[in-house]
């Protein structure tokens, strides 16, 4: 993958300054093709060490492992807990090693039930590899389509009656919009997917109280998500899981 994203990235920057003698590609194709390499060089490169911004990490043992997922003490995973500055959170990183970044106050607040479904949310990314689907997805979204409009330009020829013309570019507008509507609930889908995984390794009874503590914790609340979120919704979460919270908070 790097290599072929250092390749990709070079040769969009051999396209974008015009080393490469190319008349029938046009100024916004090169510069959504340079987009999408620099996109894909970032993930490649960059995005693995994202870890090194937490400078208080503290690897755990393999005896926290043993206590919480002992089914993935021989995977090739990592364990770090952190001081993570806004909202407690836990994540993974899918590299040579992956890694689980855990906040500290998840640790203190939830029991090794309640934790291990977390953990194995982010298991179940790491072992469908939901990070790189998803970013080349979002690429592919937000930088490839607008390419193929282009080539299609090329390709057809636009009418030169003004409200059909207009008719074409709402069209166009319209299916990007689409196309990015649908790359969020690909990574909905995702988050659901993870959590129904984990349920197979948890008593519902834990994973309700889990869901209960990340409420008092700030993590999740009961705003409606938008078309465009990255996450589903609370209630969605929990119907997926078929978990009824009785909750004062909820409106």
């Amino acid at each position: 993958m790097r290599i072929i994203s250092l390749l990709l990235l070079i040769l969009a920057i051999l396209l974008k300054f015009d080393v490469l003698g190319t008349p029938f590609l046009s100024y916004n194709l090169k510069k959504y093709m340079f987009a999408f390499s620099f996109g894909l060089f970032f993930y490649a490169f960059l995005k693995p060490h994202v870890d090194l911004i937490f400078v208080n990490k503290k690897r755990l043992t393999s005896k926290f492992v043993m206590e919480y997922v002992p089914e993935l003490i021989n995977k090739k995973i990592s364990f770090y807990s952190v001081s993570m500055p806004f909202k407690p959170n836990l994540f993974a990183i899918r590299k040579k090693e992956s890694i689980i970044i855990i906040d500290d106050s998840l640790i203190q607040k939830l029991n090794e039930n309640e934790l291990r479904f977390f953990l194995f949310h982010e298991y179940s990314h790491i072992k469908d590899n939901d990070s790189l689907k998803m970013h080349l997805i979002s690429l592919s979204a937000f930088t490839l389509t607008p390419f193929v409009f282009f080539l299609l330009m090329l390709i057809i020829k636009l009418p030169s009656n003004i409200i059909l013309l207009l008719i074409v570019v709402l069209l166009f507008i319209l299916i990007y919009f689409v196309i990015i509507a649908l790359n969020f609930k690909y990574k909905r889908n995702c988050e659901l997917k993870c959590d129904t995984y984990a349920s197979e390794y948890v008593n519902i009874k834990h994973i309700k109280s889990a869901f209960k503590k990340f409420i008092e914790l700030g993590k999740f609340d009961y705003k409606k998500r938008s078309i465009l979120s990255s996450h589903p919704s609370l209630d969605e979460r929990l119907n997926n899981l078929r978990i009824n919270i009785n909750n004062d908070n909820h409106s």
